[in-house]
């Protein structure tokens, strides 16, 4: 199923950066093939595209990891354990396409410009397509016509929440991604009152989620009940945690599947307050 936020293979979720960057190495490995049996390259020239290839993928996504941090030093190096949370998902794709690109073609700096330059264009090409394709996708989502209930029952319309950036989260008290994360979003909701934070609960009732609060100290301002996580569905975001960025026009900016370091939720949130119109 082709979702706006990932490629959703059964119970499998890949995310579309993920899928572009996968096919595009599968269209690299293929014209490699292709260009061994025109050019007849020898077993050892067809070894080092190889691993130069694979190298390659870890590579950019070092110095992808690498340049994230450096973008965000100050938090990441306030709690260093935090750089090897990689699930966040803190990389700059293009440093790291970058370096990948110049990695290999260095590796492979012995064969034909004319092999290197068609290799190089097309896993380009992959990215360049595949993000313009699926971008209408990402961008088309606004606030939905959805009415929840707090946890003193009171229904509240999601458009109350326009005028003002708005993260919405996707939880449950069962997940312990989602309870590793708390901390961290009840720090930003401290830090960040110009921005609305909201805490949607997946499938639960008020009881469980009151109680589940009170053990654990957490204070949040909007609590809403999703019994049957009609939001989930409409974005199709399946995963828990799950959360929406939304701009001051209730616009949908970006979203996150997983769990929320403190930096990569202020990359987000400076998305939505900053330039609120534009994915980047």
């Amino acid at each position: 199923m082709i979702q706006s936020a990932v490629l959703q293979l059964g119970m499998l979720m890949i995310p579309w950066p993920l899928v572009f960057l996968l096919l595009g190495l599968i269209v690299v490995f293929a014209m490699g093939k292709f260009f061994q049996r025109r050019y007849t390259w020898n077993a050892q020239t067809w070894t080092g595209y190889q691993d130069a290839l694979w190298n390659a993928l870890w590579i950019g996504a070092l110095v992808g990891r690498a340049v994230f941090v450096l973008q965000h030093y100050e938090l990441y190096f306030a709690n260093p354990i935090d750089i090897l949370k990689i699930q966040d998902k803190g990389f700059h794709l293009i440093a790291a396409v970058m370096a990948g690109v110049a990695w290999f073609v260095w590796k492979n700096r012995a064969i034909q410009r004319v092999v290197l330059a068609w290799v190089v264009a097309l896993f380009i090409t992959v990215q360049v397509v595949g993000w313009s394709l699926i971008q209408p996708l990402q961008t088309q989502h606004a606030y939905p016509n959805l009415v929840l209930h707090n946890l003193a029952q009171q229904p509240q319309d999601l458009a109350q929440f326009s005028g003002q950036p708005t993260v919405i989260n996707l939880w449950a008290t069962w997940c312990p991604v989602c309870h590793r994360e708390m901390p961290v979003m009840q720090q930003a909701q401290q830090d960040f009152p110009e921005v609305n934070f909201v805490f949607a609960n997946q499938g639960e009732s008020a009881a469980e989620i009151q109680a589940y609060l009170q053990k654990h100290q957490f204070q949040f301002e909007h609590v809403l009940l999703d019994p049957a996580a009609s939001l989930g569905q409409h974005f199709n975001m399946f995963g828990l945690p799950s959360t929406l960025f939304f701009n001051a026009q209730g616009e949908l900016v970006d979203h996150h599947m997983g769990e929320l370091t403190k930096p990569m939720l202020q990359h987000y949130l400076k998305k939505i307050q900053a330039n609120p119109s534009t994915r980047t």
